[in-house]
């Protein structure tokens, strides 16, 4: 680099031994530059040049002699500063890299590469502060900020393959290039391709680590693919980088992923503490502490902290809901009031009107006003948005799963392993009892409970997309081809993937309900599992969906037919695997789990292989942490109010009950 004037053939000649320097002829190029520097020895261009021909020949003692002759000839010169520093940055010298690139800056505070490479220089020494700031520098100072305007029109107008062209030469002529790894980020993911939107932010992390947006992208995308172990190592990781609320925010929600929920409550905390007269964050960070104390069993606190978020954030259906789905909370005239408001005002979020209207719903039934209670239920799933549920496509997908897990393909198996923990799988439909089974179970000395466990469902997703690249298959049939071999190394990184939600107990438990969808997944990566299903009368568990809302996923949920109809899907799938591997599923109906617990409880210990404890029907001594919508029953003894609620809505739930027919309800005519 020379900040004076050349002529027109000094440029020539130079370019042209630029070239040779590039195509690897460093000797020519150090001979011609040694012509050079014989009658000018002082030539700064010259010099530069002569070290970076000698790096490039592999010498760095004699690369470092001109550089620093370069320094030694202008001492202001910021290029030959910068030259300096960026070969001792390549040769690990970071000190000195440091040293050199500050005073190119002193000398040029707009010397944009120097901005660039001092934060992942400073980021390397943990001076977190100082990487921050030459970040902010080098975003002012990017000179692709044109190229990156010009990017997000593109995006914008929908132009998504000339956005993805912009971004991907940015990121050719600037490795990593934040704003344009950013870009090819969001479009990978928005495309679905989660593993390569992971690739891109990593590879822009290694160039760039003091990038907060890239960092907390990355953090999300792990999210999405369901690699919480990875997102948690991040997210602790950003918070030493920048301390903004909202970064321990994002480290306390990820610690929720991982059943830390001790340490999600203090990140929410420190939240909290960074917060400055912003009372709606507040309120946000007030609803994670809720949710927090709820599953830690602190619900005094957990009250308190629903009602500070109701208090501080207008509009917010999510403290009521919080604090109606503990199930016998006793609200006043002046609370059902508020929530009515925020219901019938339609300037608020769809979503916290629906929230509210589920709170208010469940306040009216626990007065017994089941009418004006119905009609509120009605209004709360009316209002759920962004609903995505078909049921052609699913009934296509559960018959997929029927027609290819036969006979033959479950027999295919991974071999068993001994001296493995073995999983217990509770599946079924939600609001079946599936929490009651898990906290009897993990009151027993053998076997641990965990949380809703996304395991599976994003290990199948690696197994959907191995199966298309390895034989041009979709997913179940994909399933046939697979050998013994690498259905146990699945198994194995299922093993793996689980073991910072367990100790050693011998068996553990991962309670998805869902997860009756990949039940012949389980059979054939681990045959050594247990699978419990957790099954209750379809008009009682259908009514219970109905009025419950989902944080997430359960799409059908919120119509009484779709919830019928999915609930006759899900019984003909376990009705195909009940045919076939019949020995390895355990059907633990609700009713009778709720009459004869005791009775239930040994069978099902029985079933497992383990000797019965009265700790089991002790469960609601347990102290765990319960994370579900039964968190707050399941610390009780048990109740059989709950087994004939749907009857006072009876001449209601029409709908599911045609739904349903005749011949689903009717067998469950012998529960009792």
């Amino acid at each position: 680099m020379n900040e004076k004037k050349l002529t027109e053939e000094n440029n020539q000649r130079y370019q042209a031994i630029a070239d040779q320097i590039q195509k690897g002829n460093t000797d020519e190029a150090i001979i011609s530059l040694k012509e050079i520097l014989s009658s000018n020895p002082n030539d700064l261009v010259a010099l530069s040049m002569s070290g970076s021909a000698y790096m490039r020949a592999g010498d760095e003692t004699e690369a470092f002699n001109y550089f620093e002759a370069a320094v030694k000839a202008d001492p202001d010169s910021f290029s030959a500063h910068g030259d300096l520093a960026f070969a001792s940055m390549k040769c690990g010298q970071s000190a000195q890299a440091i040293t050199h690139f500050e005073r190119s800056i002193e000398i040029n505070p707009d010397f944009y590469p120097a901005w660039s490479f001092l934060e992942a220089l400073y980021f390397e020494k943990r001076d977190y502060v100082a990487a921050v700031n030459a970040v902010k520098k080098s975003e002012s100072l990017d000179p692709m900020d044109e190229e990156y305007k010009e990017m997000q029109n593109a995006l914008k107008n929908g132009y998504l393959e000339n956005a993805e062209k912009m971004a991907r030469s940015m990121i050719s002529r600037h490795p990593g290039h934040p704003r344009g790894s950013y870009m090819l980020a969001h479009l990978a993911s928005r495309a679905g391709a989660h593993e390569e939107c992971t690739k891109i932010l990593r590879y822009a992390l290694q160039h760039h680590p003091a990038n907060a947006m890239l960092r907390k992208t990355l953090i999300q995308n792990l999210e999405r693919l369901g690699e919480f172990i990875l997102a948690v190592d991040e997210a602790e990781g950003l918070v030493k980088l920048d301390s903004d609320y909202r970064n321990w925010i994002l480290l306390s929600k990820v610690y929720g992923h991982i059943g830390s929920y001790e340490k999600q409550l203090s990140a929410a905390e420190e939240a909290a503490e960074k917060i400055e007269n912003d009372t709606d964050e507040l309120g946000k960070v007030d609803l994670l502490r809720g949710h927090a104390l709820k599953i830690l069993g602190r619900r005094s606190e957990s009250e308190q902290a629903y009602r500070d978020c109701i208090i501080r954030t207008h509009g917010n259906g999510a403290g009521w809901w919080g604090l109606a789905d503990f199930k016998d909370y006793s609200f006043n005239q002046d609370d059902k009031l508020s929530m009515q408001k925020i219901i019938e005002n339609k300037n608020h979020n769809p979503a916290q009107r629906c929230q509210a209207a589920f709170a208010l719903a469940k306040a009216f039934e626990s007065e017994n006003d089941f009418n004006e209670s119905f009609s509120w239920y009605k209004k709360a799933n009316s209002l759920r948005p962004n609903l995505n549920f078909n049921q052609k496509d699913h009934k296509k997908f559960c018959e997929r799963i029927i027609d290819e897990f036969d006979s033959d393909t479950l027999k295919n198996q991974a071999e068993k392993q001994d001296n493995m923990p073995i999983p217990i799988f509770i599946i079924g439909m939600p609001r079946s009892g599936s929490t009651l089974i898990e906290q009897i179970l993990s009151s027993h000395s053998q076997i641990e409970g965990t949380m809703e466990l996304m395991t599976l469902p994003n290990l199948e997703r690696k197994i959907i997309i191995s199966g298309g690249q390895n034989f041009d298959k979709r997913y179940p049939e994909s399933f046939r081809y697979f050998n013994q071999e690498q259905l146990a190394d699945f198994g194995m990184e299922y093993i793996n993937q689980t073991s910072i939600y367990r100790s050693d107990k011998p068996y553990f438990i991962d309670k998805l309900p869902p997860n009756y969808e990949r039940v012949g997944v389980i059979q054939k990566i681990l045959p050594n599992a247990i699978i419990i299903d957790a099954r209750r009368h379809p008009m009682a568990c259908g009514f219970s969906i109905y009025k419950q809302h989902f944080a997430g996923g359960h799409e059908y949920s919120y119509d009484l037919s779709n919830i019928g109809f999915y609930y006759n899907c899900y019984l003909e799938v376990m009705d195909h695997f009940n045919q076939f591997i019949s020995e390895k599923i355990f059907t633990m109906q609700y009713e009778k789990n709720i009459h004869d617990t005791e009775a239930m409880t040994r069978e099902l210990l029985d079933h497992i292989g383990v000797e019965f404890e009265s700790n089991c029907l002790e469960f609601f001594r347990n102290k765990r942490a319960v994370r579900t919508a039964s968190s707050e029953q399941v610390r009780k003894p048990i109740y059989k109010g709950s087994l004939e609620e749907w009857k006072n809505y009876e001449s209601e739930l029409q709908p599911l009950e045609e739904s349903l027919g005749d011949q689903t309800i009717q067998r469950f005519n012998d529960i009792y």
